[in-house]
Order: C-alpha cells, then sequence, then structure tokens
C-alpha cells in the first residue's frame, strides 16, 4: 500500500507541475512572441523568429521553474486535500514526514532533469539561438566553436575568443584577432590583442601585435589603439551569454580565467552561487507553501490558504533577488549571503509544519 500512494501521490505533484509549468511557459513565450515580432526584419523573419522561440524555451522553463514548483504543488495538494484523500492516506499509515518526503522527491525529480539541461543544453543551445537570430538580423556575426565569435565590421573580420560580463552594461573581450580585408581581397593586415572594448564608436585595444605582409621584421607592438567601428553595442548584449546563462563548469573556468588575469570575478562568482542554490531555493520555496495547504485541510478554506503560500513564495523570491543585490556591499563571504534566504525561509516552514 505505502508503495501504491507514493507513486499516485509523486504522480499527482508532477501532473500538477507539468500543467503549471505548461501554462507558464506559454504565456512567457507569448510575451516573447510579442517582442521579438517588433524586431522582424533582414533574414529574421517568422520561420527564424519560431525557430528561435523554441530553442530558447529550456531556458524559459528554467526561468519560471520556482514559481511552477510552488503552485503546482499546492494546486496538487489542494486537490488531494479538497478531496479528503489526504485524510485517507494518513488514516492508511503516511503520516505527514512521509507526505512532505514525497512531496520533495517529486519536486527533486523535476530539478534533476532541470540541472541536467541547465548544465548540459541549455547554454549551448541559447547562445547558438541568439548568435543565429542576430545573424539572420544583421548577417554580422557568426557564433564559432568553443564559445569564439566571428564579427564583420566594415572591411574588417574579427574573431573574438573570451568575452566577459564586467557589469551590466560593460563587455571586456580577450584574444582578439583583427584582419583587414578591403574589397574582400587577401588580408593586408593582421592584429592580435590581448584585450579589447567597445566603446559604442570604436575598438579599444590594448597589448596589440601587429602585422603587415611583406614588413621585415618581428610584428609591430602597440600598447594601446583606437579602431573605428560600424558595430552596435547592442549586438554584443544581444549574443554573448551572460553569466547566469552559462553551464557551472563554465561559470568556474571563468572565475579562475578572471583571477589569473587581475580582473574581477564578481559577477562570475555571484551567478556560481545563484546556481549552485537553485536547487535549495527551489525546494525551501515549495517548502513554505506546505504548512498552508496542511492548515486548508484542516479549516476548509483551501483557496485562502494557497493565495498566503503563493504569496509567500513570491515574497521568498523577492528576499533571494534582495540578497543577491546586497551580496556585495555586506561583510559576509558571498556563498553565505547567498545561502541565508533560503536556510531562513526552509528553517520557517519546518517549524509551521511541526506545529500542531
Amino acid at each position: 500500500m505505502p508503495g501504491v500512494l507514493s507513486r499516485y501521490l509523486i504522480g499527482r505533484l508532477l501532473i500538477g507541475m507539468l500543467i503549471v509549468s505548461l501554462l507558464l511557459v506559454g504565456l512567457y513565450t507569448l510575451i516573447e512572441l510579442i517582442r521579438e515580432a517588433r524586431a522582424l526584419g533582414g533574414d529574421y523573419q517568422v520561420v527564424q523568429m519560431v525557430v528561435f522561440l523554441a530553442e530558447t524555451m529550456p531556458r524559459r522553463w528554467y526561468d519560471i521553474f520556482p514559481f511552477a514548483a510552488l503552485i503546482g504543488v499546492m494546486a496538487g495538494m489542494g486537490g488531494l486535500a479538497a478531496g479528503n484523500e489526504l485524510v485517507a492516506m494518513r488514516a492508511a499509515g503516511f503520516d505527514r514526514n512521509q507526505i512532505i518526503l514525497r512531496v520533495l522527491a517529486a519536486v527533486g525529480l523535476c530539478l534533476l532533469i532541470l540541472v541536467m539541461l541547465a548544465e548540459w543544453v541549455i547554454p549551448d543551445m541559447e547562445a547558438d539561438a541568439r548568435a543565429s537570430r542576430e545573424q539572420a538580423r544583421s548577417g554580422q556575426i557568426q557564433h564559432g566553436k568553443f564559445g569564439s565569435l566571428w564579427l564583420r565590421d566594415g572591411d574588417r573580420m574579427i574573431r573574438i575568443g573570451l568575452s566577459v560580463w564586467l557589469d551590466d552594461q560593460q563587455l571586456e573581450f580577450g584574444d582578439i584577432t583583427l584582419y583587414d580585408l578591403p574589397d574582400g581581397e587577401q588580408p593586408t593586415v593582421l592584429m592580435v590583442a590581448r584585450r579589447a572594448v567597445h566603446s559604442g564608436s570604436g575598438w579599444i585595444l590594448s597589448d596589440v601585435l601587429k602585422l603587415e605582409p611583406g614588413r621585415v621584421g618581428p610584428p609591430e607592438s602597440i600598447s594601446e589603439l583606437t579602431l573605428d567601428s560600424d558595430l552596435r553595442p547592442e549586438l554584443f548584449a544581444a549574443t554573448v551569454s551572460r553569466p547566469r546563462l552559462l553551464s557551472l563548469v563554465d561559470l568556474t573556468r571563468m572565475r579562475a580565467l578572471l583571477s589569473r588575469n587581475g580582473l574581477d570575478p564578481g559577477r562570475y562568482d555571484e551567478a556560481f552561487w545563484e546556481r549552485v542554490y537553485f536547487p535549495l531555493n527551489v525546494l525551501a520555496m515549495v517548502l513554505i507553501g506546505l504548512p498552508f495547504v496542511f492548515r486548508g485541510q484542516r479549516q476548509g478554506n483551501q483557496g485562502l490558504n494557497l493565495f498566503i503560500g503563493v504569496s509567500l513564495g513570491l515574497l521568498f523570491f523577492v528576499l533571494i533577488r534582495l540578497a543577491q543585490g546586497v551580496a556585495g556591499i555586506i561583510p559576509a563571504p558571498l556563498w553565505l549571503t547567498f545561502l541565508m534566504p533560503s536556510a531562513t525561509i526552509a528553517a520557517g516552514a519546518l517549524i509551521l509544519l511541526r506545529r500542531r
């Protein structure tokens, strides 16, 4: 009997989370569809837009899953409570702790699938989709292997090997190779730069080696060089993956690389701990709603208690964002600052669940 009840309970919860996920992802996709429709042009037409929306759908599921888990679990549990099925389960030997463990198991199963997607599918799919969209729009960009970008900037071809977000508005590039190709002929100048930034109207290159065909002797070394550019800064913001979209492996690599080069890895540290604590945050968000499911079971006011539980989950999400926003200005380790909201909410939820 316990095995049958476990499968039944977990199955009902999975169906609830699936239905809510489809509804929320569909709504999210509709909003993205309206936004993308305003940017149609060039070779980026309806078919390309539909492909882009399909390729970025796993990322949208990742973004909305905390809410899908909370609402799906509370709706599923609320349905069981309304039909007195929770009472029947407890009469059959399922105590409250066993029910809670099955709830967490159902959410954990979804999290396992989602984490695997976030590590091995979503980052590459998202990067390829955005690069393909910008290539169709402008014809100036191509996403190469190993995360490199190829850009067409007037008569110049540029290969960018490394792109780093220093903050929300500033990008810095590394491992830059520039080829001057007048009239599509053979390269007349080859330049390799260690670092570069795009000012909006031109490139500012640092530690440049300049090689011209026919030049005798070693390449010319230039500490800083400024070049005009026809590229829009929005092109980079649309194609370069932000830290929160990278996998844990890539985030670890980027943090080490930035530290070795004397750059601030703060944005990537924050994204790393946000990704590490994502499963814990989801489980804590689900836990905070469960006391109101059991409370509604006793009082018979499921609608109000579901509303309170979902509201507390949304408040918890706001607290997570607040903690991430102040992480850099409070005197505490980053990992502890990111852990505190979920640990506090989970402890409060367990206290409420212990109360009779």
